[in-house]
């Protein structure tokens, strides 16, 4: 409306033959309202992701070695990639990861039955560690490239935390299917629970919330992954069982957050699909 009102004075000023018109026309164009701007200032962290926060573990200067199953994992990483420094660069998405699953703390804490057909991880994948800014310093110089080569790729994948989490990092899912079912009802459960909101860790370094975008466990939403481990058909009461289990290191062998045998189909029960047709052959 205000850019259609401009136009018409505009067009009338043109049409119009008496100075007296024109100099009204052109004081009522110099009231008329401006658009505000989008963005009046920039932001304090406008940076976002890309911005490194200085913290005293995660310096330039803070010391940081890989460990020996990181160093087994560096070696047959590297032996992928042709030995130029071409082929050592594609090692840095690898050597992140790495780094983060060395430095996730919880991993071997956390102990529950999988469920039937699910694969077990004896070790991290790297869910719950980081990649403080000396280890990718470390990975430059192990493959001989920049600094900046690291960073590039460091700030641009989100799966790679750039900021110490807590000891537990629970990731939500906050996507529409997990949505609908409830997904903010159990994020403020957990921030209530715990005193903190998302995005933030406990004072005692133990949980660290963080919503996320789709994990693939639609037909059990709601749901969390906490470092490598999904926790899915979660309630209120028990996403509060949930965290006081991890705390205390201790969750049940068959506890109610735990992925169900029928978690290929809805809840409802199969739909399709629910008897093997006959080939044609057969008939």
């Amino acid at each position: 409306f205000f850019w259609a009102s401009q136009s018409m004075l505009r067009t009338a000023l043109c049409r119009s033959t008496s100075a007296g018109a024109r100099s009204l026309h052109t004081a009522l164009l110099r009231r008329a309202p401006r658009a505000a701007p989008l963005l009046r200032a920039a932001p304090s962290r406008a940076s976002g992701t890309f911005h490194h926060v200085k913290e005293a573990d995660n310096l330039e200067e803070t010391p940081f070695e890989f460990d020996e199953e990181a160093e087994k994992e560096i070696a047959f990483t590297l032996n992928k990639y042709p030995d130029t420094l071409q082929g050592r660069q594609s090692g840095i998405m690898p050597l992140l990861w790495i780094v983060q699953a060395q430095l996730d703390r919880a991993h071997a804490t956390i102990k529950a039955d999988n469920p039937r057909g699910a694969m077990a991880f004896p070790k991290s994948q790297g869910g719950g560690g980081w990649v403080p800014l000396a280890a990718m310093h470390k990975i430059a110089e192990r493959l001989g490239c920049s600094h900046m080569d690291v960073y590039e790729v460091a700030t641009f994948f989100t799966m790679y935390n750039r900021e110490k989490r807590g000891r537990f990092h629970i990731m939500l899912c906050a996507t529409t299917p997990c949505m609908v079912c409830g997904a903010y009802d159990i994020m403020h459960t957990i921030e209530k629970h715990l005193g903190i909101k998302a995005g933030e860790t406990t004072t005692d370094g133990e949980f660290t919330l963080t919503e996320v975008e789709c994990l693939g466990a639609c037909v059990n939403a709601p749901m969390v992954q906490v470092n490598d481990m999904f926790f899915e058909n979660l309630t209120t009461e028990s996403t509060v069982q949930l965290l006081d289990n991890l705390k205390a290191e201790d969750l049940p062998t068959s506890p109610p957050y735990l992925p169900t045998s029928g978690s290929t189909q809805p809840r409802s029960g199969r739909r399709t699909l629910a008897f093997q047709p006959a080939l044609e052959r057969d008939t």
